[in-house]
């Protein structure tokens, strides 16, 4: 058995000496965690084992509550014949370290965790083992990998038979993902915006003025060509 199968050894003794995380999963996890900010989101992995590689494609979700100190997932409602490798979360705060409730779910559910925190990036990321300790991954296109297995997705009664058409359901043009964005993850990023300093000299004072990003300013001289007044536009 590998070192790393050691480390992440689980119940079918199944060995694998490198994680790798597709990069869509990331993409997922980040959109997620900015739509449930101020409180976290918590999804678990799917994923195969190939050349002695572990392989995290897919994210499973079950229903729970969360809430901006924690998250409660209810797993009894998992199928039994279902595996997933690890879990992966969000911290709406500024750290990715694992807090006790954190580490005895890790220790539960799977083998490859990860934690998100502010302002959800790629950079923001960090993976742990069942056991909390840090690990590492590696990030690539891998869905192609797995395409061969498209029969799996399909039965005879989803094809179209002769004169059928697709009634409006999950694939009608309304009823894509959600696009709206969320106004508190929103507000946090303008909060995060550094401001401008424009400092403004006249002959009679030294006057500060703070500007946003998305500010403009109004000067007027006098006749003599110094400031007479500084406003926001």
């Amino acid at each position: 058995m590998s070192f790393l199968s050691k480390i992440f050894s689980n119940e079918n003794d199944e060995e694998f000496d490198e994680i790798c995380v597709d990069q869509e999963i990331l993409d997922a996890v980040i959109y997620y965690s900015k739509q449930s900010f101020p409180n976290e989101f918590l999804a678990f992995f799917d994923g195969e084992i190939k050349d002695k590689k572990l392989y995290i494609t897919n994210l499973i979700f079950i229903p729970g509550e969360t809430g901006s100190t924690g998250a409660v997932v209810h797993t009894e409602l998992l199928p039994p014949t279902l595996k997933y490798w690890g879990s992966v979360h969000s911290h709406p705060g500024p750290s990715a370290n694992p807090s006790g409730a954190d580490l005895k779910t890790f220790s539960k559910h799977g083998v490859f965790h990860m934690i998100v925190c502010l302002p959800y990036s790629y950079e923001t990321f960090k993976s742990y083992d069942k056991y909390g300790n840090p690990c590492k991954y590696t990030v690539g296109d891998y869905s192609h990998m797995f395409d061969e297995d498209i029969d799996d997705f399909f039965d005879e009664s989803d094809v179209l038979k002769e004169g059928e058409v697709i009634k409006p359901g999950f694939f009608d043009e309304d009823a894509n993902f959600d696009d709206t964005p969320n106004r508190a993850y929103e507000e946090y990023e303008k909060r995060q915006k550094p401001q401008k300093t424009i400092r403004i000299i006249s002959n009679s004072s030294m006057q500060p003025v703070i500007i946003s990003d998305n500010d403009s300013l109004k000067i007027e001289f006098d006749e003599n060509g110094n400031i007479k007044k500084v406003s926001k536009k």
